[in-house]
């Protein structure tokens, strides 16, 4: 009896220790679903550094951006400038597209938008 107890108590903990590192995601991404928490001024960084007009692309139809979905294939994502990713570095790793009049803040890896940055 003992060691069934004992045996249930470590499979649980097994269990649980999975279920953080798939709450964590994938190392220095943000785990879906979350904003990375910008201030007003890296958003407004963002904003003005990217070149709106020659970004924006027309979005595919039905496609509405939220944080957490994935980005449709048909939306070509660009790395951030070299400048933005110095003023702000938590966006670094990430791409972007310019879509809807938002800046939508793409995870490369996985293409699930992490933010969205409007004017």
């Amino acid at each position: 009896m003992n060691s069934c107890f004992r045996n249930g108590l470590a499979a649980l903990a097994l269990v649980a220790s999975a279920g953080v590192a798939l709450a964590a995601g994938p190392s220095g991404s943000a785990p879906t679903g979350e904003h990375l928490n910008l201030t007003g001024a890296q958003r407004h960084e963002i904003w003005q550094s990217v070149d709106k007009p020659a970004m924006k692309q027309a979005a595919p139809a039905g496609f509405k951006a939220t944080v957490g979905e994935a980005a449709p294939s048909l939306i070509k994502l660009q790395p951030l400038p070299s400048d933005v990713s110095k003023q702000v570095p938590a966006v670094k790793s990430y791409d972007f597209a310019m879509v809807q009049n938002q800046v939508l803040i793409v995870d490369p890896s996985s293409k699930r938008i992490i933010d969205i940055v409007t004017q």
